[in-house]
């Protein structure tokens, strides 16, 4: 499977999944008000297209997607690196916040999730969730998109795409960033398992921090984020910028350590030397199709055309 492809699979998923939301609102409401079956269908409709090209083209989808076998001290070392990468990931979290709501924080209020039992929330956020979109992001269009022109523009394109997925400015603005971190995870591993668990590890722990919280005080926890002020996030980006500062480069360290203990040392520069490496041609029509349909529903001028459309 290629890049062309990977652009069609692209922009069939973000018609078919405006296409569901859509439906479900209208006829079927009471699924959107459901967190755990909400994004369990969601999860299922953004993977089913990418899977269906895979199966298409031929290939062996654990092969293609890359489920390798990863060491058992990696498993630490990933660990470690989501550790150290949750500065960088927060404070674009916040710098976003500046201009757009948190999301997280609306879904909240939107989904009851402080009635959701802790398993099912964990098991919604913390596996299903990672799982499904490592294999469609990091696993198809990634694969994909290095197969026609390396690993440098294959991380942008498959994170930006990661990104806009999401659906609203907020998560897209970290989720990029998570994007970028995860392929080089895959990388230095050579396994599509270690984005898995790193990305797993950071959905799970805003679970709990999340379930903790809410049933301290679920109103509290409301009240409380609402009143977030500018001055507030201006104090809190200084003192995450500094964080940043300080654990990427350690987080860099320990990308280095898990090359050379997978086998796989040198590979985070070959990332960087093959970057003006040209084969397909990767940014084709279907892709900037995607692309504005998703800016549309993020903007609300897609919700709003629909209403206009239904109002006449």
């Amino acid at each position: 499977m290629n890049s062309k492809k990977a652009n069609w699979a692209f922009l069939i998923t973000i018609i078919v999944y405006i296409a569901f939301s859509f439906a479900m609102t209208i006829y079927f409401p009471w699924v959107t008000e459901s967190l755990f079956l909400g994004n369990f269908l969601v999860e299922v409709v953004m993977i089913l297209p990418i899977l269906i090209f895979i199966f298409a083209s031929k290939e062996k989808p654990a092969a293609f997607l890359g489920f390798h076998k990863i060491k058992p001290g990696s498993i630490f070392m990933i660990a470690l690196f989501t550790l150290l990468s949750m500065p960088l990931i927060t404070l674009l979290n916040i710098f976003s916040q500046i201009w757009v709501d948190n999301e997280v924080t609306l879904m909240i209020d939107s989904m009851g999730m402080d009635q959701l039992p802790f398993w099912l929330l964990y098991l919604s956020l913390g596996i299903i969730a990672p799982v499904f979109e490592e294999i469609i992001c990091r696993g198809g269009y990634y694969r994909s998109y290095k197969k026609s022109g390396g690993p440098f523009k294959a991380m942008l394109l498959s994170a930006i795409i990661f990104a806009v997925m999401h659906m609203n400015f907020n998560q897209a603005a970290y989720a990029f960033a998570i994007g970028i971190l995860a392929v080089l995870l895959v990388e230095t591993t050579g396994s599509l398992w270690s984005s898995i668990i790193y990305h797993g590890l950071i959905n799970g722990s805003q679970a709990v921090i999340m379930y903790v919280n809410l049933q301290a005080d679920s109103e509290i926890y409301k009240e409380s984020a609402s009143l977030i002020t500018g001055n507030f996030l201006i104090y809190a980006i200084g003192i995450y910028l500094i964080l940043t500062a300080m654990t990427l480069p350690l987080a860099w360290a320990v990308l280095i350590w898990l090359s050379q203990h997978e086998g796989r040392s040198g590979v985070l520069s070959c990332i960087w030397k093959e970057r003006k490496t040209k084969k397909d041609k990767m940014v084709t029509i279907p892709y900037i199709a995607a692309l504005i349909l998703c800016i549309s529903v993020m903007t609300g001028a897609f919700g709003w055309l629909i209403g206009q459309i239904l109002m006449h």
